[in-house]
């Protein structure tokens, strides 16, 4: 563990679709076990350039670390909703380290997972403080 950045892992993370008459939402929710306590974590959406999947989405993960530092392990949360009519993948993106991927996983209007090639796998089991 650094003092410097939050651990990220792509098990923490589920990115979750829900379509309706009026479009398309994905949520994207996540943690990250972060050096103290007071840290501020978010997503924002960021160009990679020519991106060679269309289906990925790509989100950079931003942390602002607190003024004053305890040393105590803490879980911090992350969210983002974002409207996408066609990404099948999340690619959360650091400014420190390699990126990852997580499918996104279709929802119908009942709660109830949708199978297709788009959300064949599982969403992460970890992510539940939300």
């Amino acid at each position: 563990m650094s003092d410097l950045h939050c651990e990220f892992s792509p098990e923490d993370f589920t990115a979750t679709a829900f379509t309706s008459s009026v479009g398309r939402v994905i949520r994207v929710t996540g943690f990250g076990l972060c050096p103290s306590a007071g840290w501020e974590l978010s997503l924002v959406s960021t160009n990679p350039g020519v991106v060679p999947h269309p289906g990925s989405l790509w989100l950079e993960l931003r942390e602002r670390a607190p003024k004053g530092r305890g040393r105590v392990l803490v879980d911090t949360g992350v969210e983002a909703i974002i409207e996408d009519d066609r990404a099948t993948e999340i690619v959360v993106r650091f400014s420190w380290r390699e990126p990852f991927a997580i499918p996104v996983v279709e929802f119908d209007r009942f709660g109830d997972a949708v199978r297709s090639d788009a959300a064949a796998q599982p969403a992460a089991a970890s992510a539940t403080g939300f």
